[in-house]
């Protein structure tokens, strides 16, 4: 009975996941494919859990490449009010140098999991300011070098101006809920002043752009929610200078061409020194995380599904199942609810 339950659970959890992973799920708004090795910064990140119940998904957010132990993504992406029961938080997996999101996990160069979590002690989760996060690894890349490493923006320099080019890349659907290209993709877009970014709380670490219409869709190219956390590129005629980190956009949806700005972003530029803090090792952590946090985590939900079992009349019935079912995805949902 026991290994029955485990079982169903292992599936509920896979059905919940699955649930969760659809509604997050985002992606590039009228891209086209690029070249990873162009964008050789790019990582994207996974729930990986295949070694405790075969379960993985698909990329969920993307990250950058600080050095060979460290990435910066989007905070949402990680932030959890209850790390030791979200998935993202435990199980959050990067992969670099990935062209092809099938790829994962079976055909990839290699993988390394998340080991702590930092973003900044002003981080606000209702208005996304300073939605910036650090990633450490469990073990340290070792098939990237230093030229895989993401360009910042050095102090002073200008590049807010419609005359310049900018791109957003990431993983995930070729339009509205239609996704024929598991590459990875990347979207040309335009500078648009904080003054006429319609969006509320809006300050001066965060830019704003706005992509060109598609007529056959209707839609502007924009980012959207799976590819939170992503790199905005300055093309500066020489190298791909990354000025920002995917954060929002419209509430209505993606690539909606009745707002001035289709895509708000975190800029980089105004947490150098923060960054600097994290990689010399002198902030403390938000969350660490572990094996044995993993294992409690299964052990927990396994501990809940029995007592839902036991209080059924020591039967896996239909509404213990359903309880299962519903518990997975509030605990999922709670724990992450991507824009």
């Amino acid at each position: 009975m026991k290994l029955l339950t485990v079982s169903l659970l292992a599936m509920s959890i896979s059905w919940a996941s699955a649930s969760a992973r659809e509604a997050s799920h985002g992606y590039i708004v009228n891209g086209t494919e690029a070249d990873i090795t162009t964008f050789s910064s790019y990582v994207a990140l996974f729930v990986d859990s295949i070694e405790y119940d075969n379960f993985y998904s698909s990329s969920y957010c993307g990250a950058s490449i600080l050095d060979a132990l460290h990435l910066v993504t989007a905070a949402h992406c990680v932030y959890s009010e209850e790390p030791d029961n979200s998935i993202y938080s435990l199980f959050t997996t990067a992969v670099p140098l990935l062209q092809y999101e099938t790829d994962y996990p079976f055909n990839i160069i290699e993988k390394s999991r998340v080991s702590e979590i930092y973003y900044p002690n002003d981080f606000d989760r209702g208005t996304l300011d300073n939605d910036i996060a650090i990633l450490k690894l469990e073990q340290p890349l070792v098939n990237i070098n230093e030229s895989n490493f993401l360009i910042r923006p050095v102090e002073g320099i200008s590049y807010r101006s419609t005359e310049n080019i900018f791109f957003a890349v990431g993983h995930g659907n070729t339009s509205y809920r239609v996704d024929n290209n598991k590459s990875l993709m990347k979207s040309e877009l335009i500078y648009v002043s904080n003054d006429e970014c319609n969006y509320s709380n809006m300050s001066e670490t965060k830019i704003c752009m706005e992509g060109r219409i598609n007529p056959s869709n209707g839609l502007e190219a924009s980012t959207c929610h799976g590819d939170s956390g992503g790199p905005l590129y300055w093309y500066n005629g020489n190298n791909y200078i990354q000025v920002g980190l995917t954060s929002y956009g419209p509430a209505t949806f993606c690539g909606d061409p009745s707002y001035n700005a289709t895509s708000v972003f975190t800029e980089i530029m105004h947490y150098s020194l923060w960054i600097e803090q994290v990689l010399n090792g002198n902030e403390k952590p938000k969350f660490t995380s572990s094996k044995e946090k993993r294992i409690k985590y299964f052990d927990d939900l396994y501990t809940e599904a029995n007592n839902n079992n036991n209080n059924n009349g020591g039967s896996v019935g239909y509404f213990s199942l359903l309880t299962i079912f519903i518990m997975l995805i509030l605990r999922l949902y709670k724990n992450h609810d991507l824009l």
